[in-house]
């Protein structure tokens, strides 16, 4: 594996700080806390995502993931 695919494949510090703050975020859209949250891997996942995607403003990833888990459990409700 070479260095650049490696570098890829990680996160450094501030992108950590993104993705979690993104968290945080988004279980507050929620109203729910990021330790309780019933869906909090999968929220994650979809964060992760994002960030992947080039995604890098926190405001934006939350506001989108929590946007996504409000769809998913209506759909989940209504079938």
């Amino acid at each position: 594996m070479s260095v650049h695919l490696f570098e890829k494949l990680t996160y450094d510090e501030d992108d950590w700080c993104i993705l979690e703050e993104a968290h945080i975020r988004a279980c507050g859209l929620l109203g729910e806390p990021p330790v309780s949250y019933k869906n909090a891997d999968r929220l994650a996942r979809h964060i992760m995502k994002l960030f992947n995607a080039g995604v890098r403003d926190f405001e934006m990833i939350a506001t989108i993931a929590a946007h996504r888990e409000i769809l998913l459990d209506r759909k989940a409700t209504y079938h």
